[in-house]
């Protein structure tokens, strides 16, 4: 340990780093109370953050560690898509409700007047949507350019979870749509940002395949590794076309998770996942 210590001090940024960490993640512990009580008691943009870090405390973590001018807009464009990833995940909110709301969700996204209650597999993703005009107001403060970029973003992945809604995944081609529709958009969304801050050059916006396979590479990691968590809230993401040379029905891989069919499974899905790797790397 003494030897990373001295390594960290003849490197002095990476000391800084370290130190602001450090100090974020104590930030980051100051509120322990629900959500539905923060509501009450914090601002606006206050509860925007300390909502980020109750539904996703890495992601709150490394947007501590970007300049004050990314801060928000990232901060926002994370919390949107929650929300709208909320509308989706839940399993018992009304499809013919559901469906026409992922489509018009952006239409939504700076209107204070908007929120649900009842909606969300989690008590803190449904406080998001409860008090979702906190957020909205928050969003009103961004530039035009930020708005634009998530508004779009917004509008892109909504439509593409609402034509999943009501069809599986079943082909690798299908299954590289969704994980687009619900990720690769969020890595395309976050150059945007970059470039529109000035802090990356605007080529970066022209980079959508790397950008996408990011996306992709994370989305196939959590799918594989929420299968048993999905099967329970009775939704299925793992294509078909793979998972169907191995068992005829889905829930066999929870039954014997060990059997050479279950293993040989897994490791064609990741092997999948491992085809993105050199974009990720680039």
């Amino acid at each position: 340990m003494l030897k990373d210590i001295y390594a960290s001090v003849i490197h002095p940024r990476e000391l800084v780093a370290m130190l602001k960490v450090k100090l974020s993640s104590k930030e980051q512990n100051r509120h322990h109370e629900p959500l539905s009580k923060l509501a009450l008691q914090l601002s606006d943009k206050a509860f925007c953050y300390a909502s980020l870090n109750k539904v996703s405390r890495s992601f709150a973590l490394v947007i501590q560690q970007l300049p004050d001018k990314l801060k928000d807009p990232v901060c926002l464009f994370y919390l949107i898509l929650r929300a709208l990833d909320t509308l989706e995940d839940d399993m018992k909110f009304d499809t013919e409700e559901k469906l026409p709301l992922l489509r018009n969700f952006y239409q939504y996204i700076g209107d204070e007047k908007w929120y649900m209650k009842d909606v969300g597999d989690t008590h803190d993703y449904r406080m998001l949507l409860t008090h979702y005009p906190k957020i909205a107001r928050v969003f009103q403060t961004l530039d035009p350019a930020y708005q634009d970029v998530i508004s779009d973003i917004t509008k892109k992945m909504g439509n593409g979870m609402a034509d999943f809604s009501v069809k599986k995944v079943c082909t690798l081609e299908e299954y590289d749509q969704y994980c687009h529709y619900v990720a690769g958009l969020v890595g395309m969304g976050l150059s945007d940002l970059f470039a529109v801050s000035g802090y990356e050059n605007d080529a970066l916006r022209e980079e959508l395949r790397i950008s996408n396979s990011m996306g992709l590479f994370l989305q196939k990691t959590n799918i594989i590794r929420d299968y048993h968590e999905d099967l329970f809230l009775g939704r299925s993401f793992w294509p078909a076309e793979i998972w169907t040379q191995y068992a005829s029905h889905f829930d066999r891989f929870a039954n014997a998770p060990e059997s050479p069919d279950s293993l040989a499974c897994l490791n064609h899905l990741v092997l999948d996942t491992l085809r993105h790797i050199p974009d990720c790397i680039n």
